[in-house]
């Protein structure tokens, strides 16, 4: 009971849905009688009869159809509940009442925009059926789709969105699923007779750029016949417009179409030239009307998305890039013609040139998409007889007559005249020599050019009607104006259609410089970069003192001796052969740069010329190319060095600094050699070459006093250490002890030239000359500066200081060989400081801090300490000046005793007296002013301060203070 409650209920619902039928106002009866089942009704379709199809249901399953149901795709018809029920109409008054309303049914559409209507069993409430077997659908409801194409037949192409020429023949292609409105199962019903199904449909509009819509289109030239393009009886889901059968158009089923050059009764074109927008349209039932998408017409269901198509007029253009362009550089033309037609491309009137240097045309880029050569070795002669070749080419296969792109007589050419005979070098092949042969300058030129092929070729244009081709050109192209021609002979003296570009191509440049100073030291980098216009690649070579003439590698670690390979000559050689230039490739803005690093190449201190080619010609073959140089000096590299100091308190740190010219890449050895002392250190050189090492106070500490030599030792040209030690000395044992060695010559063995070290070495100044001796051999390309110090006793010498007064404020100065910068603690105190008793308190007199070592004159340094006296009190004191930061054992320290005495106490002014008158004047002695004086300070005995600091004293006078 409750389950057909429910079943009664989904009916009342779906009664209400389509009570009210919409009124359309686009309404044609196209086949709205369904006699059979399993008939497609579309979303939108209203009036539809389904009487005949629910008789003939009755008939056939013994169930009259009221209700129709759709199930889920996972549901089972057969034993659950439909996912939507619609009632269909079940009196005869109510024949041509059934709607497709889109809210019942767009709902149910599956992936491939159907859903699948069974009839429901009024006893069941599930879908009738035979057995547990359902019957066979009632009807397919299906969402509408529609598209369209246009189709030009001239081309076999769609044009859709791009372009036609007027001439062109085009056909409409239209995609859908409305064709199943046309099926068997639908039909018209003329006062209840039924007949076939009737046509129309969909409406083709096509719409002029000027916006007038046209229902029919001339289907030929010149005779004004038209075709309907209005209730189209489109009967397969891809359908054309001008074909015979609806079929993709051959050229078997072509039938009336669009003609595009059609002319109208006034001799003009009936379709200027113009953006034409096409259409299509829905007539079935009114679905145009009431399938909308948010209140507004359906694209996509029941009208198209509209297809453009540019008709222009039958002409072809051409133009370049640029306007002119140095050769070795590509340029570009670009075609606008037919789409997809085929037209003939060729550098016009250039068979004179034979293909040598200067004397080429530019050449079309191979394998470029769209564009079509001849092979090679298959030129043509419009001139020989049909598909026969020239002579020397025996293959006249029917594959290689197909390319005959070079056979084309163009307009105006002449008798047996064609493209192949207008290019460069058609007519020169196998006269020039084998390009092969080493050293040969006679190149086989027609080869070069594809025997003329790649100077012309067959463009097909893509379906926008363009194509854009590349030409190249190298510095073997003849700086001058040339013409690139397109052309295509469409039928008849009038069917020629062609156009010409001017392209300037201009001779090239190479520029170099050599950065920096253009003086440069052997084993520096020197960086060479320039401008190269006329090639792809530029070629370095060099000239100078004892170099071969026309110049020689670069690149070459000895650029004296190079021998060109496959010969016994000196230097490099012209031709078609690159050895022994330094290739540089040319960057996409013309730029290039290499670096040459010159630290093992052999060559003296001179000047020296490097050229800069476009092509690999040495310096006395320049005629052909073009080129440019630069002017460079090579020095011999040197070192030179310097101590921060040449006397150097032990404790100090002393700096040896310099410069070594030629970016060692190994750095400087630094050789430092005494009595019973010798280091090796190395150190490395910065880019602005120079170099500094610190021989650190840590060391001078535990270095004796006295003389010390100093080699620096620079690796020269070969970047290598000729003279080195076997060990450095600071790291010899008396197993392994540090000998000095030289290098052998060109691999061989190393000789000794001393021990530095253990029983029999050499010490001081003998091992620092035989050191220097060592390197100054013929055998060894290494260099030195050298120079010596000296190792003293730290000493701090206080000058005499003098008395002074209470108040005063004076300088306490000092000379000593410490180095500047180094800190010293001044302290002055009174010689009378002393411990007191608890019970008495305490005074302290004097003054300490910490000066700097400045740099002074005389072999010495200098020291100062200023000294405010104002909270003295009168009495002797010491000055201390001790050395900071070092160890006590080598720690300097200077003293001196002075005084300070009691400030004199100032004079007093008398005080005036004035006269008075008095009626007798009384004479008045004058009053003595009394004068204060200091009285005399008794000298006091020295105490145990003062004694220590006179024994100081004594000890400062045997010192003997070695100056620079």
């Amino acid at each position: 009971m409750t389950k057909r409650l429910t079943i009664a209920l989904i009916a009342l619902v779906a009664l209400v849905l389509v009570a009210v039928l919409p009124v359309s106002a686009t309404y044609y009866d196209i086949n709205n009688t369904v006699v059979g089942m399993g008939a497609t009704l579309y979303a939108g379709e209203q009036q539809l009869n389904l009487t005949p199809a629910q008789d003939y249901y009755a008939a056939t399953y013994n169930c009259y159809p009221t209700q129709i149901g759709w199930w889920a795709s996972s549901a089972n018809p057969t034993g659950s509940s439909p996912s939507a029920v619609v009632t269909l109409n079940s009196t005869p008054g109510g024949a041509y009442s059934f709607y497709v309303a889109p809210s019942s049914f767009a709902g149910t559409f599956g992936s491939n925009g159907q859903s699948v209507w069974y009839v429901i069993d009024p006893l069941t409430g599930y879908a009738n059926a035979t057995g547990t077997v359902v019957n066979p659908a009632f009807i397919t409801a299906a969402d509408p789709q529609l598209g369209v194409d246009v189709w030009d037949l001239t081309t076999g192409t769609t044009v859709t969105g791009g372009t036609a020429i007027q001439g062109d023949y085009l056909a409409i292609k239209v995609n859908t699923n409305l064709q199943s409105a046309l099926s068997s199962v639908r039909m018209n019903d003329t006062l209840n007779h039924l007949d076939t199904p009737q046509v129309g449909n969909i409406d083709l509009k096509v719409k002029s750029a000027s916006g007038n819509t046209y229902n029919a289109l001339f289907a030929n030239i010149t005779d004004l016949t038209s075709t309907s393009i209005t209730q189209q009886n489109v009967t397969s889901p891809v359908w054309y417009f001008g074909t015979s059968d609806g079929n993709q158009p051959s050229a078997s089923n072509w039938a009336p179409n669009w003609s595009t050059g059609a002319l109208d009764a006034s001799g003009q074109p009936a379709y200027p030239a113009g953006v034409y927008t096409v259409i299509a349209q829905s007539r079935l039932n009114g679905m145009y009307d009431n399938y909308l998408n948010g209140g507004a017409t359906y694209t996509g269901k029941t009208i198209s998305q509209p297809a453009t198509v540019t008709i222009t007029s039958n002409t072809v253009a051409i133009s370049a890039n640029v306007n002119s362009v140095v050769r070795s550089k590509p340029f570009s033309i670009t075609i606008t013609g037919k789409p997809n037609a085929v037209y003939h491309l060729w550098v016009k009137g250039t068979a004179s040139m034979d293909g040598s240097y200067n004397n080429q045309p530019p050449y079309i880029t191979p394998l470029q998409t769209g564009v079509l050569q001849d092979p090679t070795t298959y030129p043509y002669y419009a001139s020989t007889a049909a598909g026969q070749q020239i002579a020397g080419f025996a293959d006249t296969s029917a594959a290689t007559a197909a390319l005959d792109n070079g056979n084309y007589s163009f307009q105006n050419a002449g008798l047996n005249q064609d493209i192949l005979s207008n290019v460069a070098p058609a007519d020169k092949f196998g006269q020039k020599a084998n390009p092969n042969a080493v050293g040969s300058n006679n190149w086989n030129y027609d080869q070069a050019l594809g025997n003329g092929t790649y100077v012309y070729a067959n463009v097909t244009l893509d379906q926008t009607g363009t194509r854009t081709v590349q030409f190249s050109t190298t510095n073997w192209t003849k700086a001058q104006q040339y013409t690139v021609r397109v052309e295509q002979n469409f039928g008849g003296t009038a069917g020629y259609k062609y156009d010409e570009v001017q392209v300037q191509v201009q001779k090239g440049a190479v520029t170099i410089v050599a950065a920096g100073s253009q003086s440069y030291y052997l084993g520096e980098e020197v960086q060479f970069s320039g401008t190269n216009t006329e090639s792809s690649d530029t070629y370095l070579y060099i000239t100078g003192p004892n170099l071969p003439t026309q110049g020689t590698s670069i690149s070459s670690a000895d650029p004296r001796n190079y021998i060109f390979p496959g010969s016994a000559t000196k230097g490099v050689i012209s031709g078609n052969s690159a050895a022994g230039f330094q290739d540089v490739s040319v960057n996409g803005d013309n730029t290039w740069s290499w670096e040459w690093g010159t630290s093992a190449v052999a060559l003296d201190a001179g000047t020296y010329t490097v050229y800069a080619v476009s092509g690999p010609q040495d310096a006395n073959s320049l005629q052909n190319v073009a080129y440019g140089t630069v002017s460079i000096i090579i020095k011999a590299p040197f070192v030179s060095a310097t101590a921060s100091q040449s006397t150097v308190a032990q404790g100090d740190a002393v700096y040896i600094t310099g410069t070594a010219q030629g970016q060692p890449s190994l750095g400087v050895n630094i050789w430092i050699l005494g009595k019973n002392f010798a280091d090796l250190e190395n150190e490395a050189v910065n880019s602005d070459s120079s170099f500094s090492y610190e021989l650190m106070g840590t060391t001078t500490q535990n270095m004796a006093a006295g003389q010390y030599f100093v080699v620096v030792q620079h690796p020269m040209e070969n970047g290598v250490f000729d003279v080195y030690a076997t060990v450095p000395p600071q790291s010899a044992t008396a197993a392994t002890p540090s000998v000095v060695m030289t290098a052998g010559i060109n691999g061989g063995a190393a000789s000794q030239d001393f021990q530095l070290t253990g029983s029999g070495s050499l010490q001081g100044s003998n091992a620092a000359e035989a050191l220097v001796q060592a390197i100054n051999s013929a055998n060894v390309d290494d260099t030195y500066t050298k120079l010596q110090m000296l190792i003293e006793t730290p000493v701090i010498t206080v000058n005499p200081v003098g008395d002074h007064n209470v108040g005063d404020k004076f300088t306490i100065t000092a000379s000593t060989n410490l180095a500047v910068g180094d800190n010293v603690l001044f302290t002055v105190y009174s010689s009378s400081f002393q411990p007191t008793d608890k019970t008495q308190s305490g005074e302290f007199s004097g003054a300490s801090g910490t000066v700097q070592v400045t740099q002074g004159t005389n072999g010495l340094n200098a020291l100062s300490f200023d000294v405010d006296a104002s909270t003295f009190k009168p009495d002797e004191y010491l000055v201390t000046a001790t050395e900071q930061g070092v160890s006590t054992t080598v720690q300097a320290t200077g003293t001196a005793l002075f005084n300070v005495l009691q400030a004199s106490a100032p004079t007093a002014t008398p005080t005036p007296v004035a006269n008075v008158t008095a009626a007798v004047p009384t004479t008045m002695p004058p009053t003595e002013v009394p004068t204060t004086v200091a009285p005399t300070k008794t000298p006091t005995q020295p105490g145990f301060g003062a004694l220590v600091a006179l024994i100081g004293l004594g000890a400062v006078a045997l010192l003997v203070v070695r100056r620079h």
